[in-house]
């Protein structure tokens, strides 16, 4: 029991010092951001559901939209930062790395298009499945290269941490949907 009850408080403060590593990524590669280069933050936000007045379990788990979140931080001339938000709608879609590839290959050439000096990206997204396997990492690399930027680094944070831009501009999103709709 003992032995037991210091692997855990071990496993704990390893978790700590983890999420104080990666939440200084995101910091490290501001400071490192010129107008040639992006950082990018993913995620997969919750599903946009048709609105019904009452609705069965059922209805809640199988159907819905997925939406996939890219929100854009860059240094501009004047040396502030500046964010742009990207989403992508699906009305059916795996949340598998097919699809992220597809979107990062996607993404690449829309922001090309918008901001033509771009050469190097910088990704963060969390530790889902999706993201974190070798064929996203692999294919990320390919993606960019088709459109003539590279990719400086690829972080991970912890599941639930880290994407709070995404999240911040999902809630905003949807709110606006629902005001729309109203």
């Amino acid at each position: 029991m003992e032995g037991q009850a210091k692997q855990n408080i071990l496993a704990w403060k390893a978790h700590l010092l983890r999420c104080v590593n990666q939440d200084e990524a995101p910091l490290e590669v501001i400071n490192a951001l010129d107008e040639s280069s992006v950082l990018l933050v993913q995620d997969w936000a919750m599903k946009f559901l048709p609105r019904k007045f009452r609705e069965s379990q059922s209805d809640w788990f199988a159907r819905g939209m997925s939406w996939h979140n890219t929100v854009v931080t860059r240094r501009a001339q004047n040396k502030d930062l500046q964010m742009m938000t990207f989403v992508h709608v699906f009305q059916t879609c795996n949340q598998d790395s097919c699809a992220v590839l597809s979107i990062m290959k996607n993404f690449i050439g829309e922001l090309k298009s918008h901001l033509p000096q771009l050469k190097s990206v910088f990704y963060r997204q969390d530790n889902a499945g999706c993201y974190h396997c070798g064929a996203t990492i692999m294919g990320a690399s390919f993606a960019s290269r088709c459109h003539g930027v590279s990719v400086k680094r690829l972080d991970f944070s912890d599941p639930q941490g880290g994407k709070g831009p995404c999240d911040r501009k999902a809630a905003s999103l949807k709110l606006h949907t629902r005001v729309h709709l109203n």
